[in-house]
């Protein structure tokens, strides 16, 4: 009954584009760095071959991912216990009584719910708090809760990728959440301090001018050698200093 009330793109029948998306937003929703996958309860072997595959082409392509060191282990352990305690919840699928002691309406679209509709509570939202099975999303990214796992927050669901951004920022090279005191900030995104670097040569770009293209950092040099335009009349490059 449950799965009949969702986007048919979004039922994870065998083999299917929704069982895709759903692999997608498990991988998506839960980063491994974020989050223990053993809180993703019943994965089938395929699953877990993908989250494997998924695991080996992130470190491969993701170049900045170096390891932890003891104080940040210790901070992420922290932070993940944290979180579990005070936010994650798990929503239960449950039909309404045929007959409505009061009028209820969905906590997300406000349209009313009749007796005997098939909705989804979170025990952290209060017994009398209910979703449609299609509205049981993330209110950041606006996605279905993968297998029905939330964070709540300040009366809000989360997904688990959104929950860890509302407390500490991610940094846009590794995607790993930065728990050090201190990071850069630059074009409305953060970076750990060492990862805030030039994308083609890694020179560390802290207190240096940069460009930006396509959302990756270039030192001036760089920048020059790979972007720059050239003069129509003499033919030599322009450079950015010069533009």
């Amino acid at each position: 009954m449950y799965v009949l009330a969702l986007p048919e793109d979004k039922v994870p029948y065998v083999n299917s584009v929704g069982e895709k998306y759903r692999i997608k937003q498990l991988l998506h929703q839960l980063p491994p760095h974020d989050n223990e996958v053993r809180y993703c309860n019943g994965l089938s072997e395929e699953e877990r071959r993908e989250l494997r595959l998924f695991s080996v082409t992130y470190h491969l392509h993701v170049r900045y991912c170096n390891g932890l060191s003891e104080e940040e282990r210790r901070e992420l352990r922290l932070f993940s216990a944290q979180r579990k305690r005070e936010s994650l919840g798990r929503g239960s699928v449950k039909q309404l009584p045929l007959s409505l002691p009061h009028d209820m309406t969905c906590a997300q679209c406000s349209e009313r719910l009749s007796g005997g509709d098939i909705v989804v509570s979170a025990a952290r939202a209060g017994p009398s708090t209910c979703w449609h099975p299609a509205c049981f999303t993330c209110c950041v990214c606006r996605e279905l809760l993968v297998d029905l796992i939330y964070f709540w927050k300040d009366g809000a669901l989360y997904c688990g990728r959104h929950h860890a951004e509302s407390l500490k920022p991610r940094c846009a090279a590794c995607d790993e959440i930065i728990l050090a005191d201190e990071c850069t900030e630059a074009e409305g995104r953060a970076w750990h301090m060492k990862h805030f670097a030039c994308f083609e040569c890694d020179a560390r770009l802290g207190g240096q001018r940069y460009i930006m293209r396509d959302g990756r950092p270039y030192c001036l040099h760089c920048f020059d050698s790979m972007f720059a335009e050239y003069c129509d009349t003499c033919g030599h490059a322009i450079g950015v200093d010069q533009g």
